[in-house]
């Protein structure tokens, strides 16, 4: 009986089971980050006050807007885009914010109700960068497999089980 080979595959067992607990782990918290950082969100009625005619107001959760109507919040109307204006990435605070410019006196200082798509803050604009995120997680779950599959390529975990 070999004790000494015996120790060395449950150590190599416990490393792997340690190390692919640890790999999943981080795997799930990568991978949620990365999907805030690579996907928009839809706005659906989210409810502002507009400013006086001619000033603006920010939504500062979002750094570019795509929007697809704005409605009076309390009556249900569309507002026409002729009567506002959007600035997508504009500095306010320090920080990425998406301006809106009230140009008619008629919807100023309304409760608005905005629909569109959104970028957060945490968005890439880029699509290389998108795409390397996704890669990189790919390419961490890739090593989480080779990981767990190392004792099986090795023989140890077979050499183990047979005795």
């Amino acid at each position: 009986m070999n004790k000494k080979g015996q120790m060395a595959g449950i150590g190599l067992i416990l490393f792997t089971f340690i190390a692919v607990l640890v790999g999943v782990i981080l795997f799930q918290a990568i991978a949620q980050n990365v999907g805030t950082m690579t996907d928009t969100v839809t706005l659906a009625n989210e409810t502002e006050t507009a400013a006086a005619n001619g000033e603006s107001f920010y939504l500062t959760d979002y750094r570019s807007l795509s929007v697809t109507s704005i409605t009076n919040g309390t009556t249900g109307d569309t507002i026409p885009e002729s009567h506002y204006t959007v600035s997508n990435n504009e500095v306010y605070n320090s920080a990425l914010a998406v301006k809106i410019t009230v140009d008619d006196a008629t919807y100023a200082e309304e409760t608005w109700a905005i629909n569109g798509v959104a970028q957060p803050l945490t968005y890439i604009p880029d699509s290389g960068g998108r795409a390397m995120a996704a890669l990189i997680v790919i390419m961490f779950a890739l090593a989480v497999v080779v990981v767990a599959m190392y004792p099986i390529y090795k023989g140890g975990l077979q050499d183990l089980l047979a005795r």
